[in-house]
């Protein structure tokens, strides 16, 4: 019995040994020198490339006045169907080694002038190593693995791209999913961040090209890391401005990615059967 006992520990302290695995570090910056739809459609005079990370530029050059895509500047969406889409941040990182667990949402429903939009976020990482944070919709969706990466660049029917900084004086300008571009900046707060506004260049009308629904929303680590993510989806309201359609709670519940599950879970509670054995 005692014997027993002493095997079933030490294949505890193994399942213990395997849960303590280290993630590998985010990839080395990649040198980009060339146009890249979605990140610099066109280059500047005198370009000579710029540090990208994850797809998405680490240091983007400062506004220019007057700097638009080469599909022109966005168009207003007025006259909204009243539909809420919430993304709703899951119950785990995509990138663990920040130490925290982001929760919280961001929903936006239609208006006659836009999207209000509501966000709320809890548990961001450390400012001092990570921040401030940037904040986007996405091309794609997550898909049920959950990785961000595969999110690709921001939304931005306009092509306008992300070389360039957003000019917030004049939204119509930036690109569509650069929320924080044209609504306060990067998240600088400790802690948690809370915002409401209306965007004027997204839209809840399926079909529109400005149409953010099934798209996903992605927080950024200063150098551009993806922290996490999730897709927006349909709570409440109307499809097509006629009729209402529920398709869940309020609240919303997380999809689009996979909850991550420690390693050594299922080989800890085998150890413990065998010690007792």
């Amino acid at each position: 019995m005692y014997k027993s006992i002493i095997l079933g520990l030490s294949y505890i302290a193994t399942a213990q040994q395997v849960t303590q695995v280290v993630e590998a570090p985010p990839p080395p910056p990649v040198r980009l020198s060339t146009t890249k739809s979605g990140v610099a459609p066109t280059l500047p005079t005198g370009f000579a490339g710029v540090d990208t990370l994850q797809g998405a530029v680490i240091m983007p050059l400062p506004p220019q006045p007057g700097y638009v895509g080469l599909n022109g500047t966005a168009t207003a969406q007025t006259n909204l169907p009243a539909s809420t889409y919430r993304a709703t941040l899951p119950p785990s990182m995509f990138n663990d080694l920040v130490g925290t667990t982001v929760r919280g949402y961001i929903e936006g429903v239609g208006t006659p002038a836009g999207v209000r939009f509501t966000v709320q976020l809890s548990g961001l990482p450390a400012q001092a190593q990570y921040g401030p944070f940037n904040w986007h919709i996405h091309t794609l969706p997550v898909p049920e693995n959950g990785n961000c990466t595969a999110t690709t660049s921001h939304f931005d029917p306009t092509n306008r791209g992300e070389l360039i900084m957003c000019e917030a004086a004049r939204p119509e300008t930036c690109q569509a999913g650069d929320l924080a571009g044209k609504h306060g900046g990067k998240i600088s707060t400790p802690g948690n961040f809370s915002t409401s506004f209306v965007e004027p260049y997204l839209s809840t009308q399926p079909g529109s090209a400005y149409f953010f629904g099934g798209l996903s929303f992605v927080l950024h680590a200063t150098n551009t890391t993806r922290l996490t993510c999730a897709n927006f989806v349909q709570v409440n309201g109307t499809s097509n401005g006629t009729a209402p359609t529920p398709t869940g709670p309020s609240g919303g519940q997380f999809t689009g990615a996979a909850e991550k599950i420690g390693a050594g879970a299922g080989a800890l509670a085998v150890a413990l059967a065998a010690a007792f054995l």
